[in-house]
C-alpha cells in the first residue's frame, strides 16, 4: 500500500523541539490509557493527513511546528510506556488519508513493530507474597497496570518459612498473565507444628556468606558451610531430607544442642562448591514436603567509583552480602540511600547516591518591595533583608539556608509605614489632613480663646508613631492692645485665666473704664479696653 506513494519518515527532534513534547505527551496518554487510542474523525482528509489529534486534560494541542502533515506518510516517536517508564521506538501511518496505529518496536534494533497490545491488571496479593520486576519490589496496596510484556519475579517474604506454590515468574500477554499467581503456604512454625501442614526450614550460615534472589533461590558462596533445619516434632516421627545433586551425600539428624534437638531435624552443607546446587527437600512421615532451592557460586558486585570528591564512603568489599556507606562532604546532601548491599544477583541493591549541593528553595514573597542582597540560595547563605524609604521589615532582617535544606526562618515583608490618625487635642484642631505616611507633618491650632501648650506640629516617623503627643489648648486670653495715649501692665502674648492687667494712661490723660481687666475662664477679658481722654476737654465741658 506504502509502495505506490513517496515514503516520508522524520524524528520528532529533529528541528522541532516543541513537536517533539507534543508527540511524548501523546504516546504517555495513549499508552496509559490504551483505549483512548483513536484517530478521530475530523481529521481525516482526501490523500495525505492531517495533524493527528492530541487531547490532554479535554484541551487540544496545536501544532506549532508548522509541519505540513499531508506529505508525511509515517511518524516515529518515543513512546513512554507504563508506570516505569519504558521508552520504546513507535510510529503511525497515514493510510486512506487517516492516521493508524501507533506500532512499538519489540527488539532492540526497532526492525520488528507489533501493535500496541494490552496491559495487564496487578491487584494486591497475599502479604506473605513478594512481587518484584527486575530487582525492585513493588508495592501493591492499591491495583496497578502494566504493559504487555512485562515479567515479574515471585517468592516468599520468608524463604522456607512458608511453601512457595505455583509459577516464579510471570508475563504479561496481551492483556492476561501467563498463568495465576502463586502464593504462600503456612508451614508447621505458624500452625503450632501441625503435622497436617508443609514443614517449616531454616536456615544460617556457620561459616561464609549467602544471599536470597527476588525469585527465592538462595545464593551461597563457595566453601561456606551452612545448616538447613527442618522444623518438626521429634516425638511424631523424623522427617527425610533429599537433594537433586548427584554424588553428593549430606550428613543429617537431629540437632545437637539441647534446645534444639527435639524440633530441628538438620542438613549440614560443609565448604559449599558449585556441585551443590540444586533443591533440598524435607519430607515430614505424613508425607507433606517442603523446599529450598540453592545455588552455589561466587558473586560480586561492580566496583563503587571513587571519584566522586563530594561524597564519603567506606566499602566493605564487592562480594555478596558487602556493604557500602555513604555520606557527603560539609555543604552537600545525599541523594539515594545511605547504606547498600550486594545482593544475590551480583547488583547493589540501590543505586549508588551522588551527592548534591544544599539547596533551599528559592525566596518567594508576595510584598513586592522587599529588597534581598543575594539571590544565592545555597547551603550557608545568609540572605539580608531591606526596604525602600516609607516601608519598615515586618519579621526577620536576615535569613539562613540550614543543613535540612530549610530557611532558618520565613522570609519578612515590607510594610508601608502610616501613623494612626493624630489625637484632635481638646479646642483645638489640625490644619493637614491626609494618609499620615512616614514623613508626613501635622500641623496644630487652637480655637480662639485658647493658647496651645506643646508642640504645634508632629512628624509620622520611621517607627510608625508621632513624634510629639499631640498639644493641650487651654483657655487664656490674648494681649488686650495699647490704648491711645496710655499703656497696659504687663505686656505679654498671653494672660492666664483670673490674671490681671492694669490700664495706665499718660500725663495729661485721664482714664475712662476700668482700671484693672481680668483674665475669665471663658478666655475673655472682664470688660473692653478703657479710652485715655485729656485733661483739657473735661474743662472745655465746663464752660459750656
Amino acid at each position: 500500500m506504502l509502495s505506490k506513494r513517496v515514503h516520508r519518515s522524520f524524528w520528532v527532534t529533529r528541528s522541532f523541539e516543541k513537536l517533539d513534547i507534543f508527540f511524548i505527551v501523546f504516546c504517555w496518554v495513549t499508552f496509559y490509557q490504551v483505549d483512548a487510542i483513536h484517530v478521530a474523525e475530523g481529521f481525516r482528509t482526501v490523500g495525505g493527513c492531517s495533524q493527528p489529534e492530541v487531547v490532554v486534560n479535554g484541551s487540544r494541542m496545536l501544532n506549532r511546528g508548522g509541519i505540513d502533515f499531508d506529505n508525511i506518510q509515517e511518524v516515529q516517536f518515543f513512546g513512554i510506556i507504563g508506570p516505569f517508564g519504558y521508552k520504546r521506538v513507535c510510529k503511525i501511518r497515514c493510510i486512506d488519508g487517516a492516521w493508524t496505529g501507533p506500532l512499538c518496536a519489540v527488539d532492540e534494533d526497532n526492525k520488528l513493530f507489533q501493535p500496541l497490545l494490552r496491559q495487564c491488571v496487578l491487584r494486591p496479593t497475599d502479604a506473605e507474597l513478594v512481587v518484584s520486576h527486575e530487582g525492585k519490589v513493588l508495592t501493591l496496596d492499591q491495583k496497578i497496570r502494566l504493559p504487555h510484556g512485562i515479567k515479574l519475579s515471585m517468592r516468599c517474604s520468608d524463604v522456607g518459612m512458608y511453601k512457595f506454590i505455583g509459577n516464579k515468574t510471570v508475563e504479561c500477554k496481551n492483556g492476561e498473565w501467563s498463568s495465576p499467581f502463586p502464593h504462600c503456604f503456612p508451614t508447621t512454625i505458624q500452625t503450632n507444628f501441625s503435622d497436617k501442614v508443609p514443614p517449616t526450614i531454616t536456615y544460617n550460615v556457620a561459616d561464609g556468606d549467602l544471599g536470597v534472589t527476588m525469585d527465592g533461590h538462595i545464593v551461597i558462596l563457595p566453601n561456606s558451610t551452612v545448616h538447613f533445619d527442618c522444623l518438626f516434632k521429634r516425638e511424631r516421627g523424623n522427617p527425610e531430607w533429599t537433594w537433586t545433586t548427584k554424588n553428593r551425600h549430606y550428613p543429617s539428624g537431629w540437632a545437637i544442642s539441647k534446645d534444639e534437638r527435639s524440633w530441628k531435624y538438620r542438613l549440614s552443607i560443609y565448604f559449599a562448591s558449585a556441585m551443590d546446587t540444586g533443591t533440598l527437600t524435607c519430607k515430614t512421615p505424613r508425607g507433606h514436603s517442603n523446599y529450598i532451592e540453592i545455588i552455589v557460586k561466587d558473586v560480586s558486585c561492580p566496583p563503587i567509583s571513587s571519584i566522586d570528591h563530594k561524597r564519603v564512603m567506606a566499602i566493605e568489599g564487592t562480594r555478596l552480602q558487602s556493604k557500602a556507606r555513604f555520606a557527603c562532604v560539609e555543604g552537600y546532601v545525599l541523594r539515594g540511600e545511605e547504606e547498600i548491599t550486594c545482593t544475590a544477583v551480583g547488583r547493589w541493591s540501590h543505586a549508588v547516591p551522588i551527592c548534591e549541593v544544599i539547596q533551599c528553595s528559592v525566596i518567594v514573597t508576595e510584598s513586592p518591595h522587599l529588597i534581598m542582597s543575594t539571590r544565592n540560595h545555597s547551603y550557608g547563605t545568609n540572605v539580608n533583608f531591606s526596604c525602600p524609604t516609607g516601608y519598615r521589615l515586618v519579621g526577620p532582617s536576615t535569613v539562613t539556608c540550614l543543613r535540612n535544606e530549610t530557611w532558618s526562618e520565613s522570609p519578612p515583608v515590607c510594610e508601608l509605614i502610616k501613623c494612626k490618625p493624630p489625637v484632635l487635642p481638646k479646642n483645638g484642631r489640625i490644619l493637614d489632613e491626609g494618609r499620615y505616611l512616614q514623613g508626613s507633618i501635622v500641623t496644630y491650632t487652637c480655637h480662639i480663646g485658647f493658647i496651645l501648650i506643646g508642640s504645634s506640629f508632629t512628624v509620622c516617623n520611621n517607627d510608625g508613631q508621632w513624634s510629639h503627643p499631640p498639644p493641650l489648648c487651654r483657655p487664656a486670653c490674648e494681649f488686650p492692645g495699647q490704648p491711645s495715649n496710655g499703656r497696659v501692665v504687663p505686656t505679654k502674648f498671653q494672660y492666664d485665666v483670673d490674671e490681671f492687667v492694669v490700664v495706665r494712661c499718660s500725663k495729661g490723660f485721664r482714664r475712662l473704664g476700668p482700671r484693672k481687666l481680668q483674665c475669665t475662664s471663658l478666655g475673655h477679658w472682664s470688660s473692653s479696653l478703657p479710652h485715655c481722654r485729656p485733661y483739657r476737654d473735661k474743662l472745655l465741658k465746663s464752660l459750656y
